[in-house]
């Protein structure tokens, strides 16, 4: 079914950054872990009319309804024969994003474009050097969209001051809560630059984009994993939400601090902590949905960290990605460990430096062998 433009339901998700399971690689996990980057939208303004040169990014609003405003961006490239290829991008719907256009069309101080995917056409007039003047129709309805180029805003230094440094907070999901650390901070040329992190996923810290805080209002999108953050600045905090192609979007408080993650001791015995103690080694074989074999290595380590305390990490060398164990409890030679960052537990049965069993994540079962190196 094609959706309409302006009830086009936002795409959000669970999180899965940093930490590629066999379960995800066979499509039974939350959320690909690694994605292409989306295409960049802000572009130099185009030129004036008398040239008809859109190359670049043009943006309006879609008046949806009386309190309801869309963003709709479209983006335009001009081809060597001096035609054009554009798409479509609303920065406030995730489910909108690179939508090709067709019959893009620029004759005599008007556009004209298609946009099949979504049963929708726009046309408009120039008028004056940086304004289209338009409608976006749909089967059953035509609503004004006025175009004009867009321009990345620029940070004053007042905001900069304000954003810059380390952000935390908990994501609340179904099956428990991640935390999210955002760092941001200024490059030489004053342009801001940020990463961030789900210390319960791994320490691996994904570069920021389109990166934006203008009326106490933050944007910024995480191309390697498709996720969106918009969120608003009050009293010291950034009340917003991400988006990562799920059907419901999640919410997220975030406060400006250093965030030092706290271990996750484990409670084993001496006697126990013994029989576990090193670097355990396995692989997870899948075949996915489309026929794909894949192999997952996993390695799971058990050791003393610096503070003499008992942890413990599942790591996926592939990506080199080190997630902490949230469990592990040893009955007899039954063995029990808990990924809660990952939503996945492991069963064995231990036999001196071999462990036999079966890794769980969402609704994915494996067996999987792991022997002590």
């Amino acid at each position: 079914m094609k959706k309409r433009l302006w009830t086009a339901l936002l795409a959000v998700a669970a999180i899965a950054l940093g930490f590629t399971t066999a379960a995800q690689a066979a499509g039974q996990a939350n959320t690909p872990a690694t994605a292409k980057p989306a295409a960049a939208t802000a572009a130099a303004a185009p030129a004036s009319p008398s040239s008809t040169d859109l190359t670049g990014t043009w943006q309006g609003k879609l008046q949806a309804a009386p309190n309801t405003s869309i963003t709709i961006q479209f983006i335009f490239a001009r081809k060597p024969d001096g035609s054009y290829t554009a798409t479509l991008t609303s920065p406030d719907n995730g489910a909108i994003k690179n939508v090709a256009a067709s019959a893009v069309a620029v004759s005599n101080g008007s556009l004209s474009l298609q946009v099949p995917s979504l049963s929708g056409s726009y046309s408009g007039t120039f008028k004056g050097s940086n304004t289209i003047d338009g409608k976006w129709s749909q089967p059953g309805s035509s609503l004004p969209l006025v175009l004009s180029p867009y321009q990345k805003p620029q940070m004053s230094k007042a905001d900069r001051d304000t954003l810059l440094g380390t952000w935390s907070g908990p994501v609340k999901l179904p099956g428990g809560s991640l935390t999210f650390v955002l760092r941001l901070n200024a490059d030489q040329g004053g342009e801001v630059r940020g990463t961030m992190a789900v210390p319960e996923q791994g320490a691996n810290e994904f570069p920021m984009s389109d990166i934006e805080f203008a009326a106490n209002k933050l944007t910024f999108k995480i191309p390697q994993v498709r996720g969106e953050f918009s969120g608003t600045y009050a009293n010291g905090s950034l009340d917003g939400q991400w988006s990562q192609g799920g059907p419901q979007p999640l919410h997220v408080m975030l406060k400006k601090g250093d965030y030092v993650a706290a271990p996750v001791a484990l409670k084993l015995t001496n006697e126990q902590f013994v029989a576990l103690d090193g670097n355990w080694e396995g692989t997870i074989e899948v075949t996915t949905p489309q026929g794909q074999h894949v192999s997952q290595p996993i390695v799971l380590i058990i050791h003393t960290d610096e503070q003499a305390n008992q942890v413990g990490f599942i790591e996926n060398p592939k990506v080199h990605a080190k997630v902490p164990v949230t469990e592990v409890t040893l009955t007899g030679k039954k063995l029990h460990v808990r990924v809660a960052g990952l939503q996945a537990e492991y069963d064995a049965d231990l036999s001196g430096n071999q462990l036999t069993g079966q890794w769980a994540q969402g609704p994915g079962k494996f067996p999987l062998t792991l022997t002590r190196k």
